[in-house]
Protein backbone atom coordinates (compact mmCIF):
# COMPACT_ATOMS: atom_id res chain seq x y z
CA UNK A 1 0.00 0.00 0.00
CA UNK A 2 1.47 3.11 -0.99
CA UNK A 3 0.03 4.78 2.00
CA UNK A 4 2.43 2.99 3.99
CA UNK A 5 5.60 4.21 2.08
CA UNK A 6 7.80 5.65 4.51
CA UNK A 7 6.48 5.27 7.80
CA UNK A 8 8.55 3.08 8.64
CA UNK A 9 11.51 5.46 7.96
CA UNK A 10 9.99 7.85 9.65
CA UNK A 11 9.01 6.40 12.83
CA UNK A 12 12.78 4.91 12.91
CA UNK A 13 13.97 8.76 12.51
CA UNK A 14 11.30 10.14 15.71
CA UNK A 15 12.55 7.02 18.01
CA UNK A 16 16.66 7.08 17.05
CA UNK A 17 16.64 10.58 17.48
CA UNK A 18 17.70 11.48 13.70
CA UNK A 19 18.00 10.07 10.12
CA UNK A 20 21.92 8.98 10.66
CA UNK A 21 20.70 7.18 13.31
CA UNK A 22 17.82 5.83 12.05
CA UNK A 23 19.43 4.43 8.58
CA UNK A 24 21.96 2.41 10.93
CA UNK A 25 18.86 1.08 12.29
CA UNK A 26 17.46 -0.07 9.54
CA UNK A 27 20.80 -0.61 7.44
CA UNK A 28 20.11 1.39 5.05
CA UNK A 29 21.74 5.22 3.86
CA UNK A 30 20.95 8.24 5.83
CA UNK A 31 19.53 9.57 2.16
CA UNK A 32 17.73 6.84 1.49
CA UNK A 33 16.02 7.53 4.67
CA UNK A 34 15.63 11.40 3.88
CA UNK A 35 14.14 10.63 0.77
CA UNK A 36 11.60 8.63 2.16
CA UNK A 37 10.26 10.72 4.98
CA UNK A 38 10.54 13.59 2.06
CA UNK A 39 8.46 11.96 -0.28
CA UNK A 40 5.45 11.24 2.96
CA UNK A 41 5.86 14.63 3.81
CA UNK A 42 4.99 15.56 -0.03
CA UNK A 43 2.38 13.14 -0.27
CA UNK A 44 0.71 14.16 2.80
CA UNK A 45 1.10 18.44 2.12
CA UNK A 46 2.14 18.60 6.02
CA UNK A 47 5.32 19.23 7.74
CA UNK A 48 6.19 16.29 9.97
CA UNK A 49 9.52 17.44 11.20
CA UNK A 50 11.50 20.18 12.28
CA UNK A 51 15.14 19.55 10.64
CA UNK A 52 18.43 21.21 12.16
CA UNK A 53 22.10 20.82 11.48
CA UNK A 54 21.92 19.49 14.83
CA UNK A 55 18.57 17.76 15.23
CA UNK A 56 15.20 16.84 14.49
CA UNK A 57 12.05 17.34 16.28
CA UNK A 58 8.51 16.90 15.49
CA UNK A 59 5.85 19.07 14.32
CA UNK A 60 2.78 19.37 16.44
CA UNK A 61 1.15 17.50 13.64
CA UNK A 62 3.99 15.20 13.00
CA UNK A 63 3.72 14.08 16.91
CA UNK A 64 -0.08 13.27 16.06
CA UNK A 65 1.12 11.50 13.04
CA UNK A 66 4.01 9.59 14.66
CA UNK A 67 1.68 7.98 17.45
CA UNK A 68 -0.91 6.77 15.45
CA UNK A 69 1.97 5.66 12.74
CA UNK A 70 3.23 3.59 15.66
CA UNK A 71 -0.09 1.60 16.54
CA UNK A 72 -0.22 1.15 12.91
CA UNK A 73 3.36 -0.66 12.63
CA UNK A 74 2.77 -2.52 15.46
CA UNK A 75 -0.58 -4.05 14.85
CA UNK A 76 1.35 -4.67 11.12
CA UNK A 77 3.58 -6.44 12.75
CA UNK A 78 1.60 -8.08 15.28
CA UNK A 79 -0.05 -9.58 12.06
CA UNK A 80 2.67 -11.38 10.68
CA UNK A 81 3.83 -12.42 13.98
CA UNK A 82 0.42 -14.23 14.66
CA UNK A 83 0.69 -15.53 11.15
CA UNK A 84 3.98 -17.11 11.45
CA UNK A 85 2.81 -18.32 14.74
CA UNK A 86 -0.07 -20.24 13.15
CA UNK A 87 1.59 -21.98 10.74
CA UNK A 88 4.63 -22.69 13.34
CA UNK A 89 7.33 -21.17 11.70
CA UNK A 90 10.80 -20.34 13.45
CA UNK A 91 12.72 -18.48 10.73
CA UNK A 92 15.19 -15.87 10.50
CA UNK A 93 17.94 -14.10 12.21
CA UNK A 94 18.33 -13.51 16.13
CA UNK A 95 21.31 -11.60 17.60
CA UNK A 96 22.24 -12.22 21.35
CA UNK A 97 24.63 -11.17 23.63
CA UNK A 98 25.96 -13.08 26.07
CA UNK A 99 29.27 -12.58 28.51
CA UNK A 100 31.60 -14.63 30.70
CA UNK A 101 31.67 -18.56 30.83
CA UNK A 102 28.16 -18.50 31.49
CA UNK A 103 28.02 -17.31 27.54
CA UNK A 104 30.59 -19.52 26.24
CA UNK A 105 29.25 -22.92 27.86
CA UNK A 106 25.57 -22.75 28.75
CA UNK A 107 24.07 -20.01 26.42
CA UNK A 108 26.08 -21.44 23.72
CA UNK A 109 24.97 -25.12 24.24
CA UNK A 110 21.24 -23.56 24.65
CA UNK A 111 21.47 -22.14 21.03
CA UNK A 112 22.89 -24.99 19.28
CA UNK A 113 20.14 -26.96 20.41
CA UNK A 114 17.76 -24.47 19.27
CA UNK A 115 19.59 -24.23 16.24
CA UNK A 116 18.87 -27.91 15.80
CA UNK A 117 15.31 -27.84 16.34
CA UNK A 118 14.69 -24.92 13.97
CA UNK A 119 16.56 -25.42 10.66
CA UNK A 120 15.35 -22.00 9.52
CA UNK A 121 16.92 -20.58 12.32
CA UNK A 122 20.09 -18.10 11.78
CA UNK A 123 21.74 -17.34 15.29
CA UNK A 124 24.54 -14.57 15.69
CA UNK A 125 25.89 -14.87 19.34
CA UNK A 126 28.23 -12.54 20.47
CA UNK A 127 30.46 -13.37 23.35
CA UNK A 128 31.61 -10.15 25.43
CA UNK A 129 31.42 -8.33 28.82
CA UNK A 130 30.83 -5.17 27.69
CA UNK A 131 27.53 -3.61 27.94
CA UNK A 132 25.46 -3.83 24.40
CA UNK A 133 22.63 -1.41 23.46
CA UNK A 134 20.05 -3.17 22.26
CA UNK A 135 18.02 -1.37 20.06
CA UNK A 136 21.01 0.53 18.36
CA UNK A 137 23.33 -2.27 18.00
CA UNK A 138 20.22 -4.57 16.93
CA UNK A 139 20.58 -6.96 19.50
CA UNK A 140 17.07 -9.47 19.75
CA UNK A 141 18.31 -10.39 23.63
CA UNK A 142 20.87 -10.25 26.11
CA UNK A 143 21.80 -12.88 29.06
CA UNK A 144 22.80 -9.99 31.98
CA UNK A 145 23.75 -10.74 35.53
CA UNK A 146 21.86 -8.17 37.65
CA UNK A 147 19.01 -5.91 37.42
CA UNK A 148 19.50 -3.31 34.03
CA UNK A 149 19.48 0.34 35.32
CA UNK A 150 16.69 0.66 31.62
CA UNK A 151 13.48 0.67 32.55
CA UNK A 152 12.26 -0.49 29.48
CA UNK A 153 13.73 -3.62 29.08
CA UNK A 154 11.91 -6.30 29.57
CA UNK A 155 13.60 -9.19 31.79
CA UNK A 156 12.98 -12.80 32.89
CA UNK A 157 15.01 -14.55 35.57
CA UNK A 158 16.74 -18.31 34.45
CA UNK A 159 19.13 -18.90 36.68
CA UNK A 160 21.61 -17.07 39.26
CA UNK A 161 25.84 -16.42 39.65
CA UNK A 162 27.69 -16.97 42.50
CA UNK A 163 30.81 -15.09 42.63
CA UNK A 164 33.75 -16.81 45.07
CA UNK A 165 36.95 -15.19 45.85
CA UNK A 166 39.69 -18.09 45.43
CA UNK A 167 43.82 -18.47 45.61
CA UNK A 168 45.98 -21.17 44.93
CA UNK A 169 47.42 -22.50 47.90
CA UNK A 170 51.10 -22.00 46.61
CA UNK A 171 49.75 -17.82 47.34
CA UNK A 172 47.77 -18.97 50.22
CA UNK A 173 51.15 -20.64 52.14
CA UNK A 174 53.23 -17.57 51.48
CA UNK A 175 51.13 -14.45 52.10
CA UNK A 176 48.35 -16.10 54.15
CA UNK A 177 44.55 -16.72 53.94
CA UNK A 178 42.82 -13.40 54.49
CA UNK A 179 40.20 -13.56 57.38
CA UNK A 180 38.33 -10.76 56.22
CA UNK A 181 37.64 -8.57 53.71
CA UNK A 182 39.04 -5.89 54.83
CA UNK A 183 42.32 -8.04 54.69
CA UNK A 184 42.25 -8.06 50.72
CA UNK A 185 44.33 -4.46 51.14
CA UNK A 186 47.13 -6.14 51.62
CA UNK A 187 47.10 -8.62 48.81
CA UNK A 188 47.99 -8.73 45.51
CA UNK A 189 44.46 -9.33 43.83
CA UNK A 190 43.77 -9.85 40.17
CA UNK A 191 41.08 -7.57 39.26
CA UNK A 192 38.86 -6.76 35.86
CA UNK A 193 38.52 -3.02 35.83
CA UNK A 194 35.53 -1.29 37.03
CA UNK A 195 34.18 -4.80 38.85
CA UNK A 196 33.46 -4.08 42.25
CA UNK A 197 34.52 -6.49 45.15
CA UNK A 198 31.03 -6.53 47.36
CA UNK A 199 30.47 -8.55 50.46
CA UNK A 200 28.02 -9.18 52.77
CA UNK A 201 28.22 -8.73 56.56
CA UNK A 202 25.19 -8.58 59.15
CA UNK A 203 22.27 -8.38 56.32
CA UNK A 204 24.24 -5.54 55.34
CA UNK A 205 26.74 -5.22 51.34
CA UNK A 206 29.79 -3.39 51.72
CA UNK A 207 32.79 -2.72 49.47
CA UNK A 208 36.33 -3.68 49.23
CA UNK A 209 38.47 -1.52 46.95
CA UNK A 210 41.06 -3.80 45.90
CA UNK A 211 44.53 -3.48 43.71
CA UNK A 212 46.85 -5.62 42.13
CA UNK A 213 49.54 -6.00 39.15
CA UNK A 214 47.56 -7.77 37.11
CA UNK A 215 44.28 -6.97 35.09
CA UNK A 216 41.65 -8.61 32.70
CA UNK A 217 38.62 -8.29 31.36
CA UNK A 218 38.28 -11.84 30.79
CA UNK A 219 37.57 -14.43 33.42
CA UNK A 220 39.53 -17.52 31.72
CA UNK A 221 42.34 -15.03 31.84
CA UNK A 222 41.91 -14.11 35.79
CA UNK A 223 41.86 -17.90 36.73
CA UNK A 224 44.98 -18.60 34.55
CA UNK A 225 46.71 -15.98 36.55
CA UNK A 226 45.32 -17.02 40.16
CA UNK A 227 46.34 -20.53 39.74
CA UNK A 228 50.01 -19.22 38.57
CA UNK A 229 50.34 -18.01 41.98
CA UNK A 230 50.01 -13.95 41.49
CA UNK A 231 47.15 -13.65 43.88
CA UNK A 232 43.34 -13.53 44.87
CA UNK A 233 40.49 -13.43 42.19
CA UNK A 234 37.16 -12.75 42.04
CA UNK A 235 35.18 -14.86 39.81
CA UNK A 236 31.84 -16.49 38.73
CA UNK A 237 31.08 -19.96 39.99
CA UNK A 238 31.56 -20.89 37.13
CA UNK A 239 34.49 -20.71 35.64
CA UNK A 240 36.13 -21.93 39.76
CA UNK A 241 34.51 -25.39 40.03
CA UNK A 242 36.52 -28.01 37.76
CA UNK A 243 40.10 -26.37 39.56
CA UNK A 244 38.57 -25.79 43.30
CA UNK A 245 37.91 -29.50 42.94
CA UNK A 246 41.16 -30.36 41.54
CA UNK A 247 42.63 -28.22 44.59
CA UNK A 248 44.79 -25.73 42.21
CA UNK A 249 42.60 -23.05 43.81
CA UNK A 250 40.97 -22.40 47.30
CA UNK A 251 37.75 -20.65 47.54
CA UNK A 252 38.23 -17.79 50.87
CA UNK A 253 35.93 -15.82 52.80
CA UNK A 254 33.24 -18.02 51.98
CA UNK A 255 30.74 -16.57 55.26
CA UNK A 256 31.16 -12.77 53.15
CA UNK A 257 29.86 -13.86 49.77
CA UNK A 258 27.21 -11.51 48.68
CA UNK A 259 24.13 -13.55 47.85
CA UNK A 260 23.73 -15.25 44.43
CA UNK A 261 23.58 -12.46 41.67
CA UNK A 262 19.89 -13.31 39.20
CA UNK A 263 20.87 -14.33 35.56
CA UNK A 264 18.51 -12.36 33.14
CA UNK A 265 17.12 -12.56 29.95
CA UNK A 266 16.90 -9.32 29.11
CA UNK A 267 14.68 -7.67 25.50
CA UNK A 268 13.04 -4.81 24.27
CA UNK A 269 9.78 -4.04 25.85
CA UNK A 270 7.50 -3.79 22.69
CA UNK A 271 4.28 -4.23 21.80
CA UNK A 272 5.61 -7.01 19.01
CA UNK A 273 8.43 -9.48 19.16
CA UNK A 274 9.11 -11.61 16.64
CA UNK A 275 7.76 -15.28 16.98
CA UNK A 276 11.32 -16.57 16.41
CA UNK A 277 12.55 -13.97 19.12
CA UNK A 278 9.57 -15.49 21.25
CA UNK A 279 10.53 -18.97 20.96
CA UNK A 280 13.96 -18.74 21.46
CA UNK A 281 13.47 -16.96 25.27
CA UNK A 282 10.96 -19.93 25.81
CA UNK A 283 13.50 -22.20 24.78
CA UNK A 284 16.33 -20.74 27.26
CA UNK A 285 13.91 -20.44 30.24
CA UNK A 286 13.07 -23.78 30.13
CA UNK A 287 16.86 -24.88 29.24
Amino acid sequence: MKELDGLMEFCAVVENGGFKRAADCLDVSASFISRRVSNLENRLGVLLLHRTTRSVNLTDIGEQYYLRSKAILADIHALSADLAEQQNLVKGRIRVAAGGIFGETWVASALADFARLHPEVELDLEISDRPVDLVREKFDLAIRHGMPSDPDLTVSKIGSRRMMVCASPDYLREHGEPNEPEDLVSHSCLITPGLRWLFARDDDTFEVRVSGRWASNNGRALKIAACAGLGLTRLAEGYLTSTIESGALVAVLKPYEISPQETLLVYPSRAFLPFRVRSLVEHLKKY
